[in-house]
Order: C-alpha cells, then structure tokens, then sequence
C-alpha cells in the first residue's frame, strides 16, 4: 500500500476588505495601517494576531514592497526595491517573532519613524507588513494526500506627508474596443465588446474609488446601467478601467457615460463617448 503523498502548500492571503482569513490558519486586524506624518516625526498603529487554531502558532514578522498594475493587480517586491518604500522605516514592538498558544490574541506596535531628510516630493510611501507562520499545518485534500500548510498574511501600510488628503483624477481616454476572449475550458474564442478608460491618479494620497457606466440608446432613448468598478490607486498609478458590454445588447448607436467617483461627493470626474454597436 503506498504511502499518502506529502506536499508544501503556501498561501498568501492579502487583507483588503476583510478583517480576518479564517481559514488561513493566521487573523490579524485591521486589514490596513495609515499613517499621515511630517519628516522627523513617529507614530504607532495597534495591530491584533490571533490563532483561531488548536495547536500553537509560530509566527514571523517580515517587510516588503508592493505596487499596482495599471490593471490594478499587487506585484509584490523584496523591501527597498521601491523609491516608495518606507519598509526602512518600519520597526514592529515587542519584536518579528512570537508564538501563540490556541485562540491567544498579541497586539503588535507598529512604529513608523519618518526621517528628518525624507523626500518629501514623494507623497505616498508604502510597505508590507508579512505575517508568516513557521510550523506548517496539517491538510488532508479530497484524493487523500497529506498537505503541509504554511500561511503568509500580507497587510498593506501607507503613508502620506500630508493631512490635506490633494485627490484627483486624470481620463486620458474613453473608447469603445473588440477583445478576443479565450476560454480555457473549452478552447473556443469569444470576441468581447467593451468600453475602456484609461486615466491617472494625479493626485497626492491614495484612492478608493468607483466608476458607474450608463449606456443610452440613441435610437429608442432605452437605458442601460452597467455594474459599477471598484479601483484603488497610489499617485502616479495609471489604470485602465474595462467594461464589457452585455452579450445581448441591442445593435445601433449609444451615448456611454462614465461617472469616477475617488472621494467624497464633489470629487467627480464625468466623460462621455459615443459609439456604435454591431
């Protein structure tokens, strides 16, 4: 009878909207730490690890770098890779290792030291803090085999010179365009249409934004509402924003409106396009 096969599973789970990853083996919250601080000055952000599990957890405290893609996505990065790391200038109290006994909780001290010769032309500096658990657990997977699960956690830190919170958002193009979408189950390939922006975070702080599309129909004066996108940006991000077009649109010709919100109600910005759809 052979032996089950033993593998090494590594997750990597990013706290974005969630305060915890139940199943990761690790919770830690808040999801994010903020920071707004002249040169010279330092502040602390509380942050709370527990083990929901029934063993003891080893856990190690890491810095990295991170940054979007203009579609949005992290690409993760070793610490100081970036001109907008501040990972240097994080220290975490008591210390980068710890344990905790079944269902125990240990806040962390955050620290970030900002120095007093910091380039200030720089607006938002950023880092990752990593959560990493050291003694891999045990995971049975559906055809039997013995999995060892190890869990990084990822929390986004951020920090801006200012308290003016400066935002603002650059289009600099709205259009309509065909892709070829492939599936990967079947291997057929499906054109897309779709609506694009691209535009800038011309801002000084980061974004938490929305986009809402509305299609009207030139011709019977029908309207479409399309389901609103999310975004997050850092200043300098360009993003492109893409909307594909329900497969049972009417053909003609349509005035398409697309409204960016990225802060409070008077932080709009408004474009429009027409287009025809065949």
């Amino acid at each position: 009878m052979k032996a089950p096969l033993l593998s090494f599973v590594f997750f990597l789970a990013f706290l974005i909207h969630t305060n915890a990853f139940a199943q990761a083996g690790i919770t830690a919250s808040p999801a994010k730490l903020y920071y707004q601080l002249p040169p010279g000055a330092t502040s602390s952000e509380k942050l709370t690890v527990t083990n929901p599990n029934s063993i003891n957890l080893e856990v190690g405290v890491s810095m990295g770098d991170w940054e979007y893609d203009e579609k949005g996505e992290n690409r993760l990065l070793d610490p100081g890779t970036l001109k907008t790391s501040c990972a240097a200038w994080i220290k975490i109290l008591p210390g980068s290792f710890f344990t905790l006994i079944p269902n125990e909780r240990k806040e962390l001290l955050v620290d970030l030291s900002i120095p007093e010769n910091a380039d200030t032309s720089i607006p938002v500096r950023t880092a990752m803090l990593y959560l990493t658990q050291l003694n891999p657990g045990d995971l049975k997977a559906q055809n039997g085999a013995s999995l060892k699960v190890s869990v990084r956690m990822g929390i986004k830190v951020y920090h801006s010179f200012s308290t003016n919170n400066e935002r603002d958002v650059e289009v600099i193009n709205f259009t309509d365009k065909k892709e070829i979408q492939k599936d990967t189950k079947t291997g057929k390939s499906n054109e897309l249409s779709l609506l694009e922006i691209n535009m800038e975070n011309t801002g000084k702080i980061w974004l938490e934004g929305k986009v809402s599309w509305e299609l009207l129909n030139q011709g019977t004066g029908e309207k479409t509402k399309l389901q609103d996108l999310s975004f997050l940006s850092l200043p300098g991000d360009k993003r492109i924003m893409q909307q594909v077009l329900p497969a049972d649109l009417k053909k003609g010709n349509y005035f398409a409106t697309a409204m960016i919100n990225y802060g409070d109600k008077e932080e709009l910005k408004i474009v429009e396009l027409e287009f025809a759809h065949y």
